[in-house]
């Protein structure tokens, strides 16, 4: 029996000294490859001295991961690149050479268990814990702290020595064991030379906990506390370490913390008191956040934070990552995130995962595309320019070469010989990294077959492009959909969850749906489409009108029916639904459609859904959603387990649709771009602009807030509503 488990091999080279905790490590390979029940891998075993990788899946090969005290970095790469799994390697210490003391703080799993598999007072439970009581338990750096320190203490106000004996002998085991947990865990997850090292290491900590607990099992047999003055004096000494290690750590009121990171992530004073086990889903991921949040760390690894937090939830959080800055000078934070202004709001230099290595820039996502596209252009320039002067160099030798020989004139050959000698040796870079004259002792050091580095044009990663197919035209105008004085109650609920909500929608409008969760937009959606009919109130729609619908629960969907049956790829799904909506399309022609949203290949006919990505998941739902061409798209947070590049391609792909649509959304790019106009990019052609001008004559575009059951516009646009977001936290303390 085999499960998927992460390899980690490579050189590795850190600062010798324990006080640095900052990563700095080079030549660093991640694999994922299949493991045996016992954790063994299947793949890439190797001797001590063996430099092979392991087969799988290569994430990383030969990069360099690097992150400062202090940093505030976002990983970014498509999916499938191995994002998660990066952050999972850094978190799990799975990546060999991470400094000992690097605290590391990331969203777990519950578990009643501590790492060791002991439970221990100082390690978060769930059992019988609200939630509030649940994260003000989890920062353990500092629960272990006091734990031994308490412990301590009450040994050495004990008039029993053999107590006090006792009491130290049991830290140091406790010590033992998860040194050896640690240990046992890299070296079931690592291969080769490395795995040979650390398997070495793996029997001594073994050795040292039977050591440790033989010497505690002879102290409760023994009744004297005689020639015990060395360990009597090291519990002194550890009793002073402890103290200086909870001095060191930022002055907090832990309890208070929780409830204030809670709330500010939307917990209801009732929410704080009831049990963990009652939460949904999207509310116990919150917990989890939270309980990452409230630790004491060097380094805070954040995987997709807001996906399941509202737009309030997004800008607390965005806001408490700055003031941690300012608490926590050293505290680094790494964050991977579909939400681009989430990420130019937090961090300050990018980490890009491309081509299995990783890149840095220092600046957000902007700048970045900007530096991409001006490093291309300059490049190319460059070396447009250095081909016309190595077409005129070697005109010039072959002529030097031509006279030469027929003359006999021996300078000339010597002439032709040395211009050739310098074009093939020093063509290349003529300036530095830095924009510098180039000099070959500084920007080329080591053996190298030239004196010039190669002058390569960087490629721009390979884009993601979706095209959706037109809306139907109408045999005469009308609105698309009316509700007028809308209201819809849930049974057994006494408050209308959507109150005589006033909405028309026209071809060609772009309507943005926004709220906190719980507000009712769901609701919303569900009425707009037909789902549920409403309690009070006309609805209006065009006799011919054609919905497209994406919820949150399409992948969800999706994803169940792969499991349900193995066999169902996305091609297969695609013309059965063709058949069963009148289209009945050919199989070149769902190939067509499905490539237009970005899936090719054997990955639309062998690959069953089940196995298909998020990300890829959400292309399909959109490819369903235009089998029959909409008049209107109503989409409902389309764009989680979507990469940033991605979202970018959905927001042009639905900036250039000419039906209406309707955007409930958290994402504050998406709203701007998609239902305020905002620009996507600089790229956009003369006619593109052209058409999107000749659209805009006759196009509504508007952001409407549902709050308390009812609908308003808001007038300054998101900006707008995000100032007013900030000025209900600060109201409410949470900032």
């Amino acid at each position: 029996m085999s499960h998927p488990g992460t390899v980690v091999n490579g050189t590795v080279y850190r600062r010798s000294s324990d006080e640095y905790k900052d990563i700095d490590i080079k030549d660093l390979d991640i694999s994922l490859v299949s493991r045996t029940a016992d954790g063994e891998a299947t793949a890439g075993k190797a001797t001590k001295s063996s430099k092979a990788k392991p087969d799988g899946l290569e994430l990383l090969s030969h990069a360099h991961l690097g992150v400062q005290p202090g940093a505030r970095l976002a990983l970014i790469g498509r999916n499938g690149t191995g994002k998660s799994t990066v952050l999972r390697a850094i978190s799990e210490r799975l990546i060999p050479a991470l400094p000992d003391n690097l605290r590391v703080a990331a969203m777990r799993q519950f578990n009643d268990e501590n790492d060791a598999g002991e439970s221990k007072s100082y390690m978060p439970s769930t059992k019988d814990a609200t939630v509030v009581e649940y994260v003000g338990s989890c920062d353990v750096v500092r629960n272990r702290l006091v734990y031994e320190l308490d412990e301590i203490n009450d040994a050495l106000n004990s008039t029993d020595a053999l107590e006090t004996v006792r009491k130290l002998r049991t830290i140091q085991l406790e010590r033992t064991k998860q040194t050896l947990f640690e240990v046992d865990r890299a070296a079931r997850l690592r291969s080769g030379a490395r795995g040979y090292d650390v398997r070495k290491v793996l029997r001594q900590s073994e050795k040292d906990v039977d050591d440790a607990t033989t010497r505690l099992e002879a102290l409760n047999l023994d009744s004297e506390a005689s020639g015990m003055e060395t360990e009597l004096e090291q519990a002194t000494q550890l009793q002073l370490d402890l103290q200086n290690e909870l001095d060191a750590l930022p002055a907090q009121d832990t309890p208070a913390k929780a409830k204030t990171i809670l709330s500010g992530l939307g917990f209801t004073k009732n929410m704080l008191a009831s049990n963990i086990a009652t939460l949904s889903g999207g509310w116990q991921m919150r917990t989890l956040l939270a309980a990452a949040l409230v630790q004491t760390a060097d380094l805070l690894i954040l995987d997709e934070p807001t996906n399941f937090l509202d737009m309030q939830g997004i800008i607390w959080l965005q806001k408490y990552l700055h003031t941690l800055a300012d608490t926590s000078p050293k505290t680094a934070v790494l964050v991977v995130s579909h939400d681009r202004d989430f990420i130019n709001g937090t961090c300050e230099e990018l980490m890009i995962l491309r081509e299995k290595q990783l890149m840095y820039h220092s600046g957000d996502l902007d700048s970045y595309d900007k530096s991409i596209r001006h490093e291309i252009l300059r490049m190319t320039r460059m070396k447009e320019a250095q081909g016309k002067q190595v077409e005129h160099m070697k005109k010039t030798v072959a002529n030097n070469m031509a006279q030469g020989k027929k003359t006999g004139d021996d300078n000339k050959l010597r002439q032709a010989k040395s211009r050739q000698k310098k074009l093939d040796d020093r063509t290349g870079m003529e300036v530095s990294a830095k924009g510098t004259r180039f000099k070959l002792n500084r920007d080329l050091t080591g053996y190298h077959l030239t004196s010039r580095a190669e002058l390569t044009v960087p490629k721009e990663e390979e884009g993601v492009t979706l095209r959706f197919p037109p809306a139907p035209e109408m045999r005469f105008q009308s609105s698309l959909n009316s509700l007028e004085n809308v209201s819809y109650r849930y049974p057994r609920v006494a408050k209308p969850t959507i109150a005589e909500v006033n909405l028309v929608v026209h071809p060609g409008d772009r309507i943005g749906i926004v709220g906190l969760n719980g507000a009712g937009k769901s609701t919303l959606v569900k009425v707009l489409t037909g789902a549920v009919q409403p309690a009070s109130g006309n609805i209006e729609r065009y006799a011919r009108l054609k919905i497209g619908v994406y919820s949150q629960n399409s992948v969800d969907e999706l994803a169940a029916l792969g499991q349900g049956d193995a066999s169902i790829t996305a091609l297969s799904l695609m013309l059965e639904r063709s058949k069963t909506n009148g289209s009945s399309l050919e199989e070149q022609d769902t190939r067509k459609s499905l490539a237009s949203v970005g899936l090719f290949g054997r990955t639309v006919s062998d690959t069953s859904i089940a196995r298909l990505s998020g990300g890829q998941l959400v292309r399909l739902a959109l490819a369903l959603l235009f089998l029959d061409p909409p008049h209107l798209l109503i989409l409902d947070e389309p764009s989680t387990h979507l990469d940033i590049a991605t979202v970018l391609a959905l927001a042009r792909a639905l900036t250039s649709y000419d039906g209406a649509i309707v955007l409930v959304s958290h994402d504050r790019f998406m709203l701007r771009t998609v239902i305020e106009g905002e620009t996507v990019d600089c790229d956009s052609s003369d006619d593109e602009a052209e058409m999107s001008a000749a659209d805009e004559a006759v196009r509504r575009r508007v952001v409407f807030e549902v709050k308390g059951g009812k609908m308003k516009s808001l007038k300054g646009g998101i900006t707008a509503w995000e100032g007013t977001l900030v000025k209900r936290l600060e109201k409410a303390g949470l900032l």
